[in-house]
This record gives C-alpha cells, sequence and structure tokens, in this order.
C-alpha cells in the first residue's frame, strides 16, 4: 500500500500545506463549492488519498510551473491549469527523475521519512492522460466563497505563475520567489527567461503587497518553517538582488552546487536570500 503518511498542516483557515521530505510543498485551498490543489510534488504515495484527508470536494488543479517536483503526481489527476510557456519543455513525470530527486532531498536532510522513494513514487499508470488547460495572467477560479487569481512570473521558468488569494491574504509563489531562488538559462535556451524580465514581473507582484496579500508561501519550505511563511523581506530582497544583477553593481561568489556532486554556482545575496544566475543571463537581449 502506497503510504500517505506525508504531514499536514493548517497555515490559514481551510488552507492547507503538506509536505514531503521537509523541502516540498502541496497546497490545498478550500471554498464552498470547490478546492484548488496547488503543485502536486514528486507525487510520493498516494497523493489523492492525503487530498481526502482535507477535503472530498471536486478538485481543481492549478501547477505554478513544470519542475518535476512540482508535477510528479500529475499522473493521478484527469486535468490541470498550467502556463503555455512551460509546456514541453521540462521532464514532468519521469519516474526516475523523481526519484533521484526524492533520495537527493533525503540525503540532505540525513533524516529517515516514513515513505521510500523506490517504492513510493511510482511511474504514472499507463493510462495517464492528464490534460493540460492554459493558465494565463489574471485567470481567476471562484471556489464559492473564494476567488483565486493567478498572476505571471516568469524567471526560474518561462511559464511560472503565482497565486493571489485575498481571502487569506496568502501568495502561493512556487519557486518565483525563494531564499534560495535559481535563474540559470542563457539566449537560446529553450527555458531563458533574463534576470531582468524576471525582476519587473516580481515588481508587479510585490506593488500588490498590503493590498491583496500579506505574506507569501512559496513552493519549498526548507528556507522556512513547515506551516509558516517567508521572512517578511524576502521578496524586497530578491527584488534588490535582480535590480543589483541589471546595474552591474554586485559582488558575485561561488557556492557549492544545489545537491552532492552537482557543480559549484555563481550568486549574489541579500539577507537571507541568495539568487543563482549565470553572467549572460541577467540583460533582455536587444532587438536587432
Amino acid at each position: 500500500m502506497l503510504t500517505t503518511a506525508q504531514p499536514i498542516v493548517e497555515i490559514a483557515k481551510d488552507t492547507y500545506e503538506i509536505d514531503e521530505f521537509d523541502c516540498g510543498s502541496i497546497f490545498v485551498l478550500v471554498g464552498k463549492d470547490k478546492a484548488m490543489v496547488i503543485d502536486t510534488g514528486t507525487g510520493i504515495g498516494d497523493l489523492p488519498a492525503v487530498i481526502r484527508k482535507i477535503t472530498d470536494k471536486p478538485i481543481v488543479l492549478v501547477i505554478t510551473h513544470a519542475h518535476g517536483d512540482h508535477t510528479g503526481g500529475l499522473g493521478w489527476f484527469d486535468e490541470y491549469y498550467m502556463n503555455a510557456a512551460d509546456e514541453g519543455k521540462y521532464d514532468m513525470g519521469g519516474a526516475d527523475f523523481r526519484r533521484n530527486y526524492a533520495h537527493s532531498i533525503a540525503q540532505r536532510s540525513g533524516k529517515t521519512y516514513p515513505y521510500d522513494p523506490e517504492t513510493d513514487i511510482r511511474p504514472w499508470p499507463a493510462d495517464a492522460h492528464p490534460v493540460r488547460r492554459d493558465l494565463e495572467d489574471g485567470q481567476s477560479f471562484d471556489l464559492g466563497d473564494r476567488v483565486v487569481t493567478a498572476m505571471r512570473a516568469p524567471g526560474h521558468t518561462p511559464g511560472s505563475m503565482v497565486l493571489l488569494d485575498p481571502k487569506t491574504r496568502i501568495l502561493f509563489a512556487g519557486d518565483a520567489c525563494n531564499c534560495n531562488t535559481l535563474f540559470g538559462s542563457l539566449p537560446g535556451d529553450a527555458t531563458f527567461v533574463s534576470v531582468e524580465t524576471a525582476g519587473k514581473a516580481l515588481k508587479d507582484i510585490y506593488a500588490l503587497k498590503g493590498k491583496l496579500w500579506d505574506v507569501c508561501f512559496n513552493g519549498h519550505h526548507d528556507f522556512r518553517p513547515f506551516g509558516k511563511p517567508l521572512d517578511d523581506d524576502v521578496m524586497g530582497n530578491l527584488i534588490d538582488c535582480c535590480d543589483a544583477l541589471v546595474s552591474g553593481n554586485y559582488q558575485a561568489e561561488t557556492v557549492p552546487g544545489m545537491f552532492p556532486g552537482m557543480p559549484e554556482r555563481t550568486v549574489v545575496k541579500k539577507g537571507t536570500v541568495m539568487v543563482t544566475f549565470k553572467e549572460g543571463g541577467i540583460d533582455e537581449p536587444k532587438a536587432e
């Protein structure tokens, strides 16, 4: 039997965070008529059964971006919403990738968990063909007495999106805002987004702080306590890092790779925020 041992915590009224390996986060927002699930983690265990511990209402599944540590559980759902800019660019469901990622996270933490990547991360069912519905900037989802709105946040991936929930005043940021934000593509890459473009999108989101949102939950809680939001200054510091890179007024550092065996990274830092970047990927290419 597949595990359903993933911890769950209520972070606000009718709003839940599900944990994978003290790192990955899946969110469930329950409305009067429907529930929204934000991301599916690596898809470890029986995720639909875990969600049913929280609610039996119809599910609207929204994916913040197409990385496999957020899309791994898609194979157990019929449809999902995701921005078209990420379509076809990443390994969204490969069992080998998901297992390797989960092993790396567990190795990094040094802990033992009540689930095993080898037995609890399965290939998607042979008949799994989840249908992608387009997720666009400004698109709203009425869950019944609760309307959640998507905003574009390109940077970590071309199609990264965030979700605004004015009812709880929470911003669900996926990997668009993180204490360990990764920008690593270059012009010519299919996944290229400049740091300049990412910074502009973050400023649009940040301008709504205090108006539509007060606290931010990102898609990983290895740099924040499980069930608690990011520190209040994280997005501001992330924007400052982007601005420093674009202006050329920054001090780069070299740090170890994300996981053992991975190459070193070039980063800039401010406060608790560290931004990984490549020198050629800072500015938006000029039109010829």
